[in-house]
C-alpha cells in the first residue's frame, strides 16, 4: 500500500445493516486518501494472493478490535484471507500516519498473543513488508455482533498505513501454523457466530461516479442486477485445488457506437480469469488485450515508464466490451468504454487530445505475474456472488445506481445460489508462463515535445475534431469544451510492482 501522488477517492463502509443470516455493508465515496497494495507473497514465497492497490477507489470496512473496543478501518479484499491491523507501536502510527486507526494490544483485556513475531506479509514493491505478531481478540464488523477470539495479524513493523480484511479462501492465509495450514478466518467465524448462514457474499460496486455500493456478507440483493444471475464453478489452480475466484472467460467482443459487434477473442478461447475486487485494472491475455488496446488508440508512454496511454476523450465514446463466461448457457457482462479510461496522465498541453492523455485501465498478465484478472474496471458493471463453501461464483449485469432499492435474500446453508437461474460449466485453463510483450507502439512526440495521441480504430461515435486529434499533425485539436476531463490521478503503475489493484 504505497503512497501515491494525485487525488484519490476512497469508498468507506460507513453503515451496516445486520439481519438474520446476513450482514450488509454500505460503501460510500470519500476523498482524498492515496494508498496502494501490490501482489502478496508469504515470506517464504509459498503463497500467491492478490491484494488491493488503488488509484481511484478503495473500499474500507469499519471494525472494532479489543475490549474496550478500538475503532479502525481496513481494506476489504476478495483476493486475500487474513485480517491484519497496524499496531500503535509502529513507527508510522507514532508519526500519526496510520490514516484509519491503529490497535494497542496493551489496552485490550481480551487480547492474546498467538505467535510472537509470526506474522509477515511481503508485497511486490521493494521494501513493502508488514510484520509483527499473530494475536487473537474480540472484533466487530461495522456494528455486527461480537466475534470472539478472531486471529489477527498485528503489524508493528509497518510499511502500509492501514490493514486488510480478506474474504478469500483459507488456503491463501499467510504464514499460519494451524491444522491443515489454516486458521478460522473472518468468514469462518461469521458463520460459526451465526451472523451469516453460509460462507458466501455478494458484491455491488456500482459505477465509478456513483455515491454508494455495497457488499452483503451472507446475502444477495435481487434489485441490484438485471437479466439472469448465472452460476459459474470456480476453476482450480495449477495444484488442482480451488484457492481463488477464477471463472472461465470464454469470449470477448466489442460492440461499437453503431451497434456492430466484433469478436475479439480467438475461436475456442477459454481462459481461467480471476475476479478480484482488490484489483483496479483488467488484465487480459495478449491475443485479446492487444486488439482492444489498439482499437482505443492506445500507445506506450514515450517517457519509458511502460504505462499504456490513450486519449482521454475515448471516455466520452459509445460502445461496450462484452465479456462472456461459462460457454453455452453462460452469461455476458457489458462494460462501457468509459470504464477502461483511467486517471489523467498528461494535460492537453502535453498530449494531442482535447482532454489530454489518460492511463488505460487494462493490461496483460505480465503485470500480475502471469494470470488474467478482471478487476474493478470490470466488476463495476457486474453483480458478483462468491460462494466459498461450494466453490461457485455467479454473475449478472449490474443495474447501476439503484441504491434506493433493496430486496435482500439470505444465502442459506446448502448448495444452490438463491436466484441463480442456471449453471454454466465450461472450463478454462490458467496461464502457465508469462506472455511476451505486446505490440502496442510507443507514442510519437512532435518537434514541440507534444505527445501525439494514438488514433482509435473502433467507431466510438466521437466528433470529427476528436477523431483527428492523433493524426500526427502535432497541433492541438480544438473543441476541448466538448469533453469532460477525466479526474486527475497519478499515472497507473503498470510495471513490475503490479501497481494494479483497487478494491
Amino acid at each position: 500500500m504505497r503512497n501515491l501522488t494525485g487525488a484519490t477517492i476512497v469508498a468507506l463502509a460507513s453503515s451496516c445493516v445486520a439481519s438474520s443470516g446476513y450482514l450488509k455493508l454500505d460503501l460510500h465515496r470519500r476523498a482524498p486518501i492515496s494508498n496502494k497494495l501490490a501482489r502478496r507473497q508469504n515470506s517464504d514465497g509459498s503463497v500467491d494472493a492478490v491484494l488491493s492497490n488503488n488509484q481511484e477507489l478503495e473500499y474500507l470496512v469499519n471494525i472494532t478490535v479489543g475490549t474496550p473496543a478500538q475503532k479502525l478501518s481496513v481494506t476489504l479484499d476478495t483476493g486475500s484471507s487474513d485480517l491484519w491491523i497496524p499496531a500503535s507501536s509502529a513507527p508510522l502510527c507514532k508519526k500519526n500516519q496510520c490514516d484509519f486507526g491503529s490497535f494497542d494490544p496493551s489496552k485490550s483485556s481480551t487480547y492474546q498473543v498467538v505467535e510472537q513475531d509470526g506474522f509477515n506479509i511481503t508485497y511486490a514493491a521493494p521494501g513493502d513488508t508488514d510484520a509483527g505478531d499473530w494475536g487473537s481478540d474480540t472484533i466487530t464488523i461495522d456494528g455486527s455482533s461480537p466475534i470472539d477470539s478472531q486471529q489477527i495479524g498485528v503489524a508493528s513493523a509497518l510499511f502500509d498505513q492501514h490493514g486488510v480484511m480478506g474474504v478469500g479462501f483459507d488456503t491463501n492465509e499467510a504464514n499460519n501454523d494451524g491444522p491443515g495450514g489454516v486458521y478460522q478466518s473472518v468468514m469462518d467465524n461469521l458463520v460459526s457466530s451465526k451472523i451469516i448462514e453460509r460462507k458466501a457474499f455478494s458484491l455491488y460496486l456500482n459505477d465509478r461516479d456513483a455515491n454508494s455500493g455495497s457488499i452483503i456478507l451472507g446475502g444477495i440483493d435481487t434489485t441490484k442486477y438485471t437479466g439472469d444471475l448465472v452460476a459459474l464453478p470456480l476453476q482450480p489452480s495449477d495444484s488442482g485445488a480451488v484457492m481463488e475466484y477464477y471463472v472461465s472467460l470464454t469470449g470477448v467482443s466489442f460492440t461499437d457506437a453503431a451497434g456492430k459487434t466484433t469478436q475479439i477473442s480467438p475461436d475456442g478461447y477459454s481462459q481461467a480469469t480471476l475476479l478480484d475486487s482488490g484489483t483496479t485494472n483488467t488484465l487480459l491475455t495478449n491475443d485479446v488485450f492487444t486488439p482492444l488496446a489498439l482499437g482505443f488508440g492506445t500507445t506506450l508512454d514515450p517517457q519509458g515508464s511502460g504505462n499504456y496511454i490513450l486519449p482521454c476523450s475515448v471516455g466520452n465514446g459509445n460502445g461496450t466490451i462484452n465479456y462472456s463466461f461459462g460457454g453455452e448457457g453462460g452469461v455476458t457482462i457489458q462494460v462501457p468504454v468509459a470504464a477502461i479510461v483511467g486517471g489523467q496522465a498528461y494535460t492537453s498541453d502535453e498530449y494531442d487530445d482535447p482532454a489530454g492523455g489518460c492511463a488505460l485501465s487494462m493490461g496483460t498478465p505480465m503485470e500480475s505475474g502471469g494470470f488474467s484478472i478482471l478487476g474493478d474496471s470490470f466488476l463495476r458493471s457486474a453483480y458478483a456472488v462468491f460462494d466459498l463453501e461450494n466453490q461457485v461464483a455467479a454473475l449478472a449485469q449490474a443495474d447501476e445506481n439503484q441504491a434506493s432499492t433493496s430486496n435482500i435474500v439470505v444465502i442459506p446453508t446448502g448448495t444452490a445460489i438463491p436466484s441463480a437461474t442456471n449453471t454454466a460449466t465450461a472450463t478454462g485453463t490458467q496461464l502457465t508462463a508469462l506472455e511476451s510483450e505486446t505490440a502496442i507502439p510507443e507514442a510519437s512526440v512532435s518537434g514541440s515535445s507534444l505527445i501525439l495521441a494514438g488514433t482509435p480504430t473502433f467507431n466510438l461515435g466521437l466528433s470529427s475534431s476528436t477523431a483527428t486529434a492523433g493524426s500526427g499533425s502535432g497541433s492541438s485539436s480544438s473543441g476541448a469544451a466538448n469533453y469532460a476531463a477525466v479526474p486527475t490521478a497519478a499515472l497507473l503503475g503498470l510495471g513490475v510492482a503490479a501497481g494494479l489493484m483497487g478494491l
